[in-house]
């Protein structure tokens, strides 16, 4: 193992996924502490020698030395690859990297929206485009995993008292959506809805499904909705 003293590694410091995959880089000494820095913390003098464009939807990895900027999953395949050498030709596999690309594309351009992240309150923004395509893929998968993990309980669900209100909360809360005129405030509303039934989701399946987990994880699912109803 060793550490990458001449790479900086630059990352959306509001997004909680973000900030802990470049901590735990940190943690395991691949990287220098002061090698990790928040975008909304990055000197002027290292935002003008990237592409600042580019670098709010693929990671960027500055070499000090060369100059030279990986992003995206080239960036994290370096810091993989240069730590575990013997993952080099399996980065380098065509179908596999086609992979992690189709991955990569999914979670960046929707990161904001999975983590429910606000816009930082100073420095630079690197908020991802919104992307049509990729929000309603991530939506159209947040959904299935939903539906695939809750299908073998649906009918146990359904025998609580409650579940007609809690069936009745799901729908309002889908045409909440469709009384935002524009067209992406829209479809982000749907984004992060379709998150809080997957987090909810997960949540019923690793507790189980019982009164308790029945009344709580609504509940919690409530209070994420509220919070996530200020970010559109």
């Amino acid at each position: 193992m060793k550490t990458l003293a001449h790479k900086i590694i630059i990352y959306d410091d509001v997004c909680p996924m973000c900030k802990a995959y470049t901590e735990g880089f940190v943690q395991l000494g691949w990287l220098p502490f002061e090698n990790r820095i928040g975008f909304s913390q990055v000197p002027q003098n290292i935002l003008d020698k990237i592409d600042s464009n580019r670098a709010r939807h693929e990671i960027p990895l500055y070499d000090t030395e060369t100059g030279e900027t990986l992003y995206g999953k080239e960036a994290l395949f370096y810091i993989l690859g240069e730590q575990m050498p013997l993952l080099k030709p399996l980065f380098r596999f065509r179908p596999f990297r086609a992979i992690v690309f189709g991955l990569y594309q999914i979670i960046t351009y929707n990161r904001r929206i999975i983590a429910g992240s606000p816009k930082p309150t100073n420095g630079f923004d690197c908020a991802p485009d919104f992307n049509v395509f990729y929000r309603w893929l991530y939506i159209g998968l947040a959904l299935f995993i939903s539906i695939w993990i809750l299908a073998d309980n649906i009918s146990k669900m359904l025998c609580f008292a409650h579940a007609p209100i809690l069936f009745a909360l799901c729908i309002a809360a889908l045409l909440r959506g469709v009384f935002y005129k524009d067209f992406q405030t829209r479809t982000s509303y749907f984004g992060h809805l379709a998150t809080i039934f997957l987090i909810a989701a997960l949540l019923c399946n690793l507790f189980g499904i019982n009164l308790i987990t029945m009344t709580v994880v609504p509940l919690f699912s409530v209070h994420i909705w509220t919070k996530r109803l200020t970010l559109l």
